[in-house]
């Protein structure tokens, strides 16, 4: 009935829209709900009464918006009540829950928690001049941590805020007694309510939290939380003007706009995650389980003659581990998430049934693990401080690393943690680096990064995460959406989106992309470029030609770009053009062989065999792996009727290591044309080992039937040789 009422509305059918809605919000037994949609179905049945009689009214217009506006969102309240009273699973038993055991308003815990603040900090400055201090500080912390929750579920299974719970709300971000926690939090459950349900209101409270705050700790989750509701509910966000409006002034900011685009490519790499995943599973984990000596701790530098003795395949894997490694401290530079499958088993702690808990901030007060710093209060430092410290662990690894700390026994605890401030020469190392660290960890890159892989595990990780759509199975392609039109849609920033999705081959969404700058804006040769390098790589091979012939004449006679252009010029057979494009290449660099062997391949397929074979022959002499030259001599002979000089270069090239099918294929056509059967069908035999399947050699083998057809093999005949091997 939802989708019935939401399509009505979309027709602007609303009489129909507003009759269906009665019937589905008896089903939510909400007499406030029931009263709302009768009210304006009665001022909307005055405003038709009006219209019919002829009556001229201005405000008309303005009316019928707002009321369709409304119908909208008391639809979408109902069906989400209707949910929450009817579903199973978490999250409609914690709607409930809060229904039946309504929480604070949201006065009551904004003082509440502005009190626990002030105590926990006259509880700190007191802490040591008494006894039983300690025990003062974590009551009040876990208390603290209560009701910090207890605000998180309010605002998450709560439908369209009233304007005072707006304006109570807004408090919150003016108070300068709520910690910056309370307020990450908060904004985690604003953003997390909005992809449920959209409310302007609670759209307007991210706006203000990112335009009032001066802490990026809240700007970036605020604007990460504008940015997905944007994306997910640009439909219902295209009924309110005033919050249009409001977004296209934001985009007037620079440092929103850079911002934005930082957590564009952020969103971007998340794709890259489960890639990550599988790489470190089933490459570099297996390599270095594999790879003698590698969990050695003692094994500071390899003895050089001990390598005599040693498989030379070893040091290979040790380079392939050693590339890999280098690849993902690359991607980790980027912002990619390269903890998640580390972590990824170490969530299921009572921490994490929480589910605010995914969203805290990083705190060494926490109840849960406060006890394995009380070594800090003394003023000692391990690589533990180093590890929570670190800018490269979102809050919610580094809550499942001192989880785990917490709870291994007692005697291994403190060993362990004696064990790594011990560790001197590498700790004094490391704690040099975490003032570089604190400063790294409060720009708005890496505080991004941090949020949105703890939005990454939330989504993958939680416990009832199958209650909720994964976000992060979208593109998440904000560039595509019009109501972050202005905070994206800038040259600088569509050439930076594209040249990541460029760069990580995403080709039909960078080519997109690319043809967008190159109408918007004068375009340089390098766009237009990699517009034809898209195209090709999306076999697109028309669209690639007209880019590259733009780019050649915005930079002519660019080595590269001619290179391209031929090679798309020979995957639409238009060999003369080919053949045009490496004449220029060869007379800028006579000495390329690939660039003979091309023209070569582009005169052989001409039929132009002499001509080719001079430019074969060359790269045979010149170059240092001469086997493709080889081949194509052998097949310039071949179709030339030069059958005894083609089996010479065949019978050479099988005598290699690198023997490939054509080989041994090729050489069965020329013994075909001889009428050689038997030596022929011994080829065709050493062909098919190659093939997967006869029917594969089939496939293969009748590609050549119209070469076969010149050298006057009858038809009937290539039919047999399948028959015959």
């Amino acid at each position: 009935m939802y989708e019935q009422i939401i399509e009505l509305l979309d027709q602007r059918r609303l009489k129909e829209a507003l009759i269906q809605l009665q019937a589905l919000a008896s089903e939510t037994e909400d007499w406030q709900l029931s009263a709302d949609i009768e009210n304006i179905a009665t001022t909307y049945n005055y405003m038709l009464q009006y219209a019919a009689q002829g009556t001229s009214d201005p405000e008309r217009s303005k009316l019928y918006h707002l009321l369709r506006r409304n119908t909208y969102e008391l639809t979408d309240k109902a069906e989400f009540l209707k949910a929450c009273r009817k579903n199973s699973g978490h999250f409609a038993d914690k709607c409930r829950y809060m229904r039946q055991n309504p929480p604070r308003t949201f006065h009551e815990l904004h003082v509440g928690l502005e009190s626990l603040s002030e105590d926990m900090a006259l509880a700190g400055l007191l802490a040591g001049e008494k006894d039983g201090q300690p025990d003062t500080q974590k009551n009040l912390a876990l208390r603290h941590e209560q009701m910090t929750d207890e605000l998180f579920d309010k605002i998450w299974t709560s439908t369209q805020w009233s304007e005072e719970e707006f304006q109570q709300a807004n408090a919150f971000l003016s108070s300068l007694l709520i910690p910056v926690n309370d307020l990450a939090v908060m904004i985690s459950a604003v953003t997390l309510s909005l992809l449920r349900l959209f409310d302007n209101r609670k759209f307007q409270f991210l706006l203000n939290a990112y335009q009032a705050e001066t802490n990026p700790l809240v700007t970036q989750r605020a604007l990460i939380g504008i940015a997905l509701t944007a994306y997910y509910q640009e439909k219902r966000l295209s009924l309110y003007p005033e919050l249009q409006a409001a977004l296209s002034l934001l985009g007037e900011s620079q440092s929103a706009s850079e911002n934005m685009l930082i957590i564009q490519i952020l969103l971007l790499l998340s794709r890259e995650t489960e890639k990550i995943e599988k790489k470190m599973r089933e490459e570099i984990i297996p390599q270095m389980m594999r790879t003698p000596g590698i969990y050695k701790p003692d094994l500071k530098i390899i003895d050089i003659e001990d390598l005599e003795d040693k498989n030379p395949e070893w040091s290979k894997d040790m380079a392939q581990i050693e590339k890999n490694i280098r690849e993902l401290g690359e991607l980790q530079m980027e912002g990619a998430d390269t903890y998640m499958s580390t972590f990824a088993q170490l969530k299921s702690y009572p921490f994490f049934r929480q589910a605010a808990h995914w969203f805290y901030l990083f705190d060494k007060q926490m109840p849960e693990i406060s006890s394995l710093f009380e070594n800090e209060k003394k003023g000692q430092k391990s690589l533990m401080s180093f590890i929570v410290n670190s800018p490269v662990f979102c809050n919610s690894d580094k809550y499942s690393f001192c989880l785990t700390l917490y709870n291994i026994p007692a005697q291994q605890q403190e060993m362990l943690t004696s064990h790594l401030a011990n560790q001197n020469e590498f700790a004094q190392e490391q704690m040099q680096a975490l003032a570089e660290s604190a400063k790294e960890a409060q720009k708005p890159k890496t505080i991004s990064s941090q949020y949105i892989h703890d939005l990454y595990r939330f989504f993958k990780l939680w416990a009832y995460r199958n209650e909720m759509h994964d976000l992060f199975k979208d593109k998440l392609d904000l560039w595509n959406c019009p109501a972050l039109h202005s905070l994206l849609h800038k040259p600088e920033a569509l050439k930076h989106i594209a040249d990541h999705l460029f760069a990580k081959d995403y080709m039909e969404e960078a080519s997109a992309l690319y043809l967008k700058l190159s109408q918007e804006e004068k375009p340089d040769a390098e766009i237009m470029q990699k517009l034809g390098f898209s195209y090709q790589k999306l076999k697109n091979y028309d669209e690639a030609i007209k880019a590259y012939i733009h780019a050649d004449l915005l930079k002519p006679d660019h080595v590269w770009t001619l290179k391209h252009l031929a090679q798309c010029y020979k995957r639409t057979r238009q060999y003369p053009q080919a053949l045009e494009c490496y004449e220029k290449v060869k007379e800028m660099k006579p000495d390329d062989l690939n660039t003979l062997l091309q023209m070569g391949q582009c005169l052989a397929t001409m039929r132009q065999y002499d001509k080719a074979l001079a430019y074969f022959f060359k790269v045979e002499y010149l170059g240092k792996t001469p086997a493709n030259a080889q081949r194509a001599i052998g097949w310039c002979y071949f179709m030339t009727g030069r059958y005894e000089d083609a089996l010479r270069f065949y019978q050479k090239l099988q005598e290699t290591d690198d023997v490939q099918i054509s080989d041994w294929l090729n050489a069965g056509h020329v013994y075909l044309a001889s009428n050689r059967i038997p030596e022929a069908l011994e080829c065709y035999r050493k062909a098919e080992t190659y093939c997967k399947t006869h029917e594969e050699f089939i496939k293969t083998f009748l590609t050549d039937k119209e070469a076969l057809q010149e050298q006057n093999i009858p038809e009937d005949t290539i039919y047999l040789v399948p028959d015959m091997i």
